[in-house]
């Protein structure tokens, strides 16, 4: 009977691990892959307890970026990488004051040193311009 138990352990734990790479596979490069967006220099911010969409608002607000007084959010945990607890948030907002963007969209990359963990850390910042004029899109190039 040992076996059999020890056997059902080693099935479930097999699973989870399974279960965590694929939840990252499923997820766009432009979730995934921070090159894809015009990196913002943002040094070490301090760490933040609260929700995603909170310390993406607090960090943004530290390194003197504005998102307005509605952003929108998309939260996706990507789950472990690299040791740590990763989650990705995207913050969007209109742009009013400068007539050849429409929007910008950061990329903040958060991470937590374990599951345990309240806290998270700015692991990096990326934004995309939508412009008004040029191909349609978000893209990582300042518009024209």
């Amino acid at each position: 009977m040992s076996k059999l138990a020890v056997l059902a352990v080693l099935s479930v734990f097999g699973m989870v691990l399974v279960s965590d790479v694929t939840a990252q596979k499923k997820f766009s490069k432009v979730v995934t892959d921070p090159s894809r967006w015009d990196q913002i220099d943002h040094g070490s911010p301090e760490q933040c307890s609260g929700t995603p969409e909170d310390c993406a608002v607090k960090m943004l607000d530290a390194l003197n970026i504005s998102v307005g007084e509605e952003p929108d959010f998309s939260v996706y945990r990507l789950g472990e990488i690299e040791g740590k607890n990763v989650t990705v948030v995207f913050v969007s907002h209109l742009v009013d004051e400068d007539d050849s963007v429409i929007g910008l969209l950061y990329r903040l990359e958060l991470s937590r040193g374990d599951a345990g963990s309240s806290s998270f850390g700015l692991e990096g910042v990326g934004r995309m311009f939508q412009c008004m004029r040029g191909p349609i899109g978000w893209r990582k190039t300042l518009c024209p």
